[in-house]
């Protein structure tokens, strides 16, 4: 976890904007010193000393613009104080308390009213104006004003300036805190990154979810968290996010603190311009448990409605689904296809003699014998009450009536049975099919039973 939160440091670590924008200042004010001197400009100042000034501000300020993620808050106040000191050497050194570089005082305002409360940054502008008036008691060109009148335009502007700003950075803020209650009020799972996948800021509900704390979270892709088999798909979406497009619904498992696996429904949009990737996350774990759940009582429901429940076979409707196919299947590969249909003899007389637990138990175990002395692709099924249909995929008439009679064989509990076979004509119906077997086990009925009887081809 060490790992995850020092790369956050890397990302944004608190005060790395104020640390950049007094190096800015600086090397903003080195590069003004340098054109004041480039430029034509009044004669009389020291101005080996003006570009040794210069050369240290760009220095120093560089220094910070590039070590900003290392510069302490106490250090960049110090920076500020000094860039006003550093100010007021100009101006001595120039001979002139008024002019360019002042432009330097209102930088340095801007920057202490934006990024500080309004009591530090009076106290930068109480400080600025202090080593100010030091200035002007020490340089002899005020551009005709007295020390006192330059002293009061500078510190009336300066301190507008300074309550202008600070007021517009206080409103922001606020706005900010409010947009933050929200953020971390979320039921949703709210996240930003940036282009590598790294979270630059999560709210609390990834916390309640999946147990990280934002601070865990930040500078940690979310690649390292997400189940391996989903990496395809959730790089495909990013490419297609950082080519402009919007993801929406992309559904991943991410590996909780705990270890466990859970399901996120994630919906993201690339800002170019901030270089940031908003994305709004849904915990459906449970939602994916009850669809699951609930496909498997579907599957179950279909099973037991094309099953019969007294011996376990297929019915009538699994009939309706697996005869058609074979007979399309037969015309297309010109194949042979048989069907049929088996009747227990005087299943009546012994169901009333022994009774309908009786009569059960015989049709279960006819049923497991029966199933047993087909091959794989057989199919037998219970067609109602004592009777039994076979589909037989691949068998023309003789080598079906070699397996119907090794089944009737096979008749358990002392039982006999009577059987009719047909072989499907192409062109002829389901009706038809079955009707010529039933006709055919009819006549092995009314010949003395127990014996199979073909249908006509």
């Amino acid at each position: 976890m060490a790992s995850g939160i020092t790369a956050r440091e890397q990302i944004r670590p608190p005060g790395r904007s104020e640390a950049r924008a007094t190096g800015a200042l600086l090397l903003a004010g080195s590069g003004f010193v340098a054109l004041s001197l480039i430029l034509p400009h009044p004669s009389g100042g020291r101005e080996i000393a003006l570009a040794a000034t210069a050369v240290g501000m760009a220095v120093v300020g560089g220094a910070t613009w590039f070590l900003a993620a290392r510069v302490p808050m106490a250090l960049v106040h110090l920076l500020l104080a000094g860039t006003a000191l550093v100010t007021c050497a100009l101006f001595w050194e120039s001979g002139l308390a008024v002019g360019q570089y002042g432009t330097i005082f209102t930088w340095a305002t801007l920057i202490s009213a934006y990024f500080f409360s309004r009591e530090v940054a009076s106290l930068h502008l109480v400080w600025l104006l202090a080593v100010y008036a030091v200035a002007l008691l020490a340089v002899d060109g005020t551009a005709g004003y007295s020390p006192v009148t330059r002293w009061i335009f500078t510190a009336v502007s300066l301190t507008a300036v300074m309550l202008f700003v600070n007021n517009l950075a206080s409103r922001r803020a606020r706005a900010d805190t409010r947009a933050r209650h929200f953020f971390d009020l979320s039921q949703d799972m709210l996240c930003t990154m940036d282009p590598q996948g790294r979270c630059i800021e999560v709210n609390g509900a990834w916390e309640r979810s999946l147990g990280y704390r934002p601070v865990e979270m930040r500078g940690r892709r979310l690649l390292e968290l997400t189940h391996p088999e989903d990496h395809g798909h959730a790089t495909e979406e990013a490419l297609r996010v950082f080519a402009g497009g919007v993801s929406e619904n992309l559904e991943t498992r991410v590996r909780a603190k705990d270890g466990s696996w859970h399901w996120l429904r994630t919906s993201s949009v690339f800002e170019p311009d901030e270089e940031l990737v908003y994305a709004r996350s849904t915990d459906v774990t449970e939602q994916k448990a009850l669809e699951k759940e609930r496909e498997a009582l579907i599957a179950a429901n279909e099973e037991l409605a094309r099953s019969d429940a007294l011996t376990g076979l297929p019915n009538r409707r699994a009939l309706d689904d697996r005869l058609p196919r074979e007979m399309a299947r037969a015309l297309r590969s010109g194949s042979a296809l048989s069907l049929a249909i088996i009747d227990i003899d005087h299943f009546k007389s012994y169901n009333d003699t022994y009774g309908h637990l009786a009569g059960d138990a015989v049709l279960r175990d006819c049923a497991a014998a029966w199933d047993g002395a087909l091959r794989g692709e057989d199919m037998i099924l219970r067609f109602g009450g004592e009777e039994f249909l076979v589909v037989l995929p691949d068998c023309g008439i003789d080598d079906a009536t070699e397996i119907v009679e090794r089944l009737r064989a096979s008749t358990p509990d002392g039982q006999t049975c009577s059987a009719g076979l047909a072989a499907w004509r192409p062109g002829e119906s389901i009706d038809e099919f079955v009707g010529r077997a039933d006709e055919a086990l009819y006549r092995a009925k009314e010949s003395g039973r127990d014996r199979l009887v073909s249908a006509a081809a």
